[in-house]
């Protein structure tokens, strides 16, 4: 089950964990009639890791002060932040966490927006910088940033990086028609209640919003409404395999299945070419560039 919410191999997963044992001489999992259990020396094993990876992140902030030229207790000033709704919960909320303990004097201006009002935003410098979660099919990437393939220009002044793409998946109950399949197709949706993310206009368009005519489609913005409607198994959800861990891994009664030859999907940091990023500015950029996307 965690090669599949990891989209690895079973037999690569597995040899990596042995890998690891024979290196440490010892066992990290254990089989159980409850399944596979983390050892004692498996939790050692993860407690350790955790604590040196955080002394590993604390030091690269401390360089990170000193290029800045200011000690982290006198960092101030403000941030300004545009976010798409989908990276709130499933990634903002760890970031803010860290930023506020290590910067309490920064004061932070978060606001929850469209990727299309995002990158509005970031062009007339409504904002430091934006974060927009959206399919490949809405952005080509050209030389420097994105090109939109839709009737939507994007304005000269942007560029765009990448911070993490993920393959989109379905999402639904365990009892649901589609969660005996090993994938899925565009065609299995195609009569399938669904409810959808975003409600830009340009997506819409897309054939990947519209399916069939015959299509019950629900959009919504509402985590919490999604997941009760999964729950209930009134629809399938597609959404990408870091939600489903953030998201819905807790919910025994839901399931992921990989959707066949089908697109990614890109959280995305978006900055004007012609504002100079502020020293606070950086600090969180460089927490977003070092996050685990893979951690649960």
């Amino acid at each position: 089950q965690t090669a599949q919410l990891f989209f690895i191999s079973q037999q690569a997963l597995s040899a990596t964990i042995k890998k690891l044992e024979d290196e440490f001489n010892t066992t990290f999992l254990q089989r159980t009639n409850k399944g596979v259990v983390l050892t004692e020396e498996g939790n050692y094993f993860l407690e350790q890791t955790r604590h040196i990876l955080d002394i590993y992140f604390k030091m690269k902030d401390d360089f990170s002060y000193l290029s800045l030229n200011a000690p982290p207790i006198l960092m101030k000033g403000e941030l300004h932040i545009f976010c798409h709704t989908r990276i709130l919960g499933v990634l903002l909320i760890d970031i803010l966490e860290q930023f506020i303990k290590r910067y309490p004097q920064i004061k932070i201006s978060l606001n929850e927006k469209e990727n299309l009002d995002i990158i509005d935003g970031v062009s007339h410098q409504d904002c430091d910088f934006g974060i927009i979660f959206a399919p490949d099919f809405i952005f080509e990437h050209g030389e420097n940033n994105y090109i939109p393939i839709n009737s939507y220009s994007l304005p000269e002044n942007i560029e765009s990086q990448i911070l993490f793409s993920d393959k989109f998946i379905i999402c639904c109950s365990k009892q649901h028609p589609l969660a005996n399949k090993d994938y899925i197709f565009q065609q299995d949706l195609d009569y399938t209640p669904m409810i959808l993310f975003d409600s830009n206009p340009v997506m819409h368009g897309n054939s990947f919003y519209t399916f069939q005519n015959q299509q019950t489609k629900i959009f919504s913005n509402n985590i919490q409404f999604h997941k009760d409607l999964l729950l209930r198994g009134i629809v399938a959800s597609c959404i990408t395999s870091f939600e489903f861990r953030k998201l819905y891994l807790k919910y025994k009664n839901l399931t992921a299945i990989p959707m066949e030859n089908y697109t990614n999907s890109n959280i995305t940091l978006v900055t004007n070419s012609n504002h100079h990023l502020s020293p606070q500015a950086q600090l969180f950029i460089q927490m977003l560039k070092r996050y685990d996307f893979y951690q649960i």
